[in-house]
């Protein structure tokens, strides 16, 4: 027996479609919902994330390379960083820095219990040193050095910095991620780096050349 059906009038297929088209999305609504429940994050386990190229090196100061910044500012920190609204704000600095009315003298206090991944908590002595480094081999901070009359630790926890001549950019030059000004532990300074060690949340685990860099996250 052949039977030959007819197609519904068209009134009544356009209804099955709405009908259809409604059904379709409370379905990929309550999917959405169910994945978003289900994709909390979960502690552990580990994210390959493709890099554009292979970065030169993994020494911030070294290289004014946007991947090497990247990268890096996972393990090492600067005094200042920029907010949503690209204002700068303190990172490891305590506060904005304190400037004398001439425009020369910038006390900046620290905060205070910042500890690097070798657990040694992080001085004055060590920002410093880390500021002389940037100052010595980066471009920019090339520049900066020569705005630069003393860099001294006050204490503990303030760096004062005197100035040449009034610099009002000297701050955001502290918070630009190429070429960056890292805190690093004083006795791990060297050139070129052996150790990678910053106050960042990731700690620098293995590199293999043209294949991959391994940071794990810092735990405490």
């Amino acid at each position: 027996m052949i039977s030959v059906v007819s197609p519904p009038p068209f009134a009544s297929h356009i209804r099955r479609l709405i009908l259809a088209g409604a059904l379709l999305t409370a379905m990929f609504v309550t999917v959405l919902a169910a994945d978003l429940t289900l994709a909390a994050p979960a502690k552990g386990g580990a994210a390959n994330l493709a890099m554009v190229a292979e970065p030169q090196t993994l020494d911030p100061m070294a290289s004014t390379a946007d991947l090497v910044g990247t990268i890096m500012q996972h393990v090492y920190e600067p005094l200042y960083t920029f907010d949503g609204n690209w204002n700068v704000a303190p990172m490891l600095a305590e506060t904005m820095p304190v400037i004398s009315k001439d425009g020369l003298v910038y006390t900046i206090p620290l905060r205070k219990g910042v500890k690097f991944h070798n657990g040694k908590e992080m001085t004055a002595d060590d920002v410093v040193a880390s500021l002389n480094r940037w100052m010595e081999m980066a471009p920019r901070g090339k520049a900066i050095a020569k705005e630069v009359k003393t860099l001294e630790a006050k204490g503990p926890n303030t760096v004062v910095i005197t100035l040449n001549r009034p610099y009002a950019p000297l701050v955001s030059h502290f918070a630009l991620p190429s070429g960056f000004a890292v805190i690093m532990p004083k006795e791990t300074i060297a050139t070129p780096l052996a150790q990678f060690i910053g106050p960042g949340p990731y700690q620098s685990q293995a590199r293999k050349p043209d294949q991959y860099v391994q940071l794990v996250r810092l735990d405490g």
